[in-house]
């Protein structure tokens, strides 16, 4: 009988897998998943010094944010202060072609007392069934927010709040809370004048736990100027310190928080954005900056350093800085004036520092007046001409809107997915 003869040791089998094969599989998967892999192969530590690894890594993610922005409608923003008036767009299409003016009516027509002359629209990602509306309001009586020599017992001012469903065009206003009603001072008669209170929104989203929606605010409390001979009393045991408070669409109610947070570095929308449920802003102390992330189901919030060339750069010319979401993570966009670059960088995971990485640089672009946002993978801004334009990461060109705007300053845009549902649907 014949027998064959196996050489087991002319052949070995090799395990070896090219870098090229192994760059392709890395640079498919999340930031975060990257940075624990580094501890499995040295080489694998070193992929983001690495320019053929970051090149397709950048294609990669950007795909996957085009998929992620797909079917999504925008809303632009102009605000007009000189005249208290808001021009309002819809835009679809994949170059934004398709371009509906919006009018969107004062949701706050029936109060007498007060007048809507400006409104922010929160920026949200990921939940955007509903847009929550920031409307800043004037007690039509007075122009400057100060109390008279007779005062009346309750002066109207600050900002009121409102959920709009752009589909539909449905609004609800959300109740005032009751901390923005604060007794300051009284006289004989027991009337009362309230401190003067500002509401400032740190996020809206949406709870996966209890199935809601919820808005976080912080009020925060001045004395009125009070005249000698006003006949009013300041109340002994008075208390400045701001109050945390979040509303829950199920209750339609406002409920007091038991937290004390870091604050938030500019009341602007780029100061702050949302997604899956948890409020994120970026902030300051002697540190440096640091990005504050709550979570609207448990109701913690915690805190994750912005490492230096990141997010200090205001010395170098920074004059922008601008929370986003890209391909489901949390961004720092930032612009330097000095040599019109951007600089985009995502965050692999909270409360670790060394998971941010600067992913893009981009310019000069020397032709940029103001920017004011980014969506589906470009950067949005006012040229020096007035044009509102984009930059398109992917392809590196610059295209026209065929808008014009007076300042950067004044637009924004953001992001939503259409609905039919009625908003008060979710307390069915």
């Amino acid at each position: 009988m014949a027998k064959k003869s196996v050489s087991g040791t002319n052949e070995k089998v090799s395990n070896y897998i090219h870098d090229d094969i192994v760059f392709s599989i890395l640079s498919k998967l999340p930031l975060k998943s990257l940075k624990r892999f580094g501890c499995v192969r040295k080489s694998w530590s070193l992929l983001f010094e690495n320019p053929l690894f970051m090149n397709m890594f950048r294609n990669n993610f950007l795909s996957k944010d085009t998929s992620y922005c797909h079917n999504a409608s925008f809303l632009l923003q102009r605000r007009i202060p000189n005249i208290f008036a808001n021009d309002l767009h819809s835009l679809s299409g994949e170059r934004f072609e398709n371009r509906v003016e919006l009018n969107l009516p004062d949701p706050f027509q029936d109060d007498d007392l007060c007048r809507l002359y400006l409104f922010d629209i929160l920026n949200v990602s990921s939940t955007n069934d509903f847009i929550c509306v920031c409307c800043h309001l004037r007690d039509k009586r007075f122009a400057l927010n100060v109390i008279p020599r007779r005062p009346l017992r309750r002066i109207r001012f600050g900002n009121r709040f409102a959920l709009w469903n752009p589909t539909t065009d449905e609004f609800k206003v959300i109740p005032q809370s009751p901390a923005q009603f604060k007794p300051f001072a009284t006289n004989v008669s027991h009337d009362v004048i309230n401190f003067n209170a500002g509401s400032f929104v740190y996020g809206f989203g949406y709870d996966r736990v209890i199935h809601d929606y919820k808005v976080l605010h912080q009020v925060q409390f001045s004395a009125p100027l009070l005249f000698p001979d006003s006949g009013y009393v300041p109340l002994e045991n008075i208390s400045l310190e701001p109050v945390w408070e979040i509303y829950s669409l199920r209750s339609n109610s406002w409920r007091k928080l038991d937290i004390v947070m870091p604050t938030t570095g500019g009341f602007d929308n780029e100061a702050r954005v949302s997604i899956d449920g948890v409020c994120h802003w970026w902030s300051w102390d002697n540190t440096g900056s640091f990005l504050v992330s709550f979570d609207l189901s448990n109701e913690v919030f915690c805190t994750t350093p912005i490492p230096a060339d990141i997010g200090n750069n205001f010395d170098n010319g920074c004059l922008w800085r601008h929370l986003v979401v890209l391909n489901g993570s949390i961004a720092l966009v930032t612009y330097q004036t000095q040599m019109t670059l951007f600089n985009i960088s995502i965050l692999g995971e909270l409360s670790v520092k060394e998971s941010w990485i600067k992913l893009f640089i981009v310019g000069p672009l020397p032709c940029i007046e103001f920017p004011f946002g980014v969506v589906k993978g470009k950067i949005f801004f006012v040229r020096e001409d007035k044009e509102i334009a984009w930059f398109d990461l992917s392809t590196q060109m610059i295209e026209e809107l065929g808008v014009k705007a007076e300042s950067g300053i004044n637009c924004q845009i953001v992001i939503y997915w259409k609905n039919f549902l009625p908003i008060d649907g979710i307390n069915k």
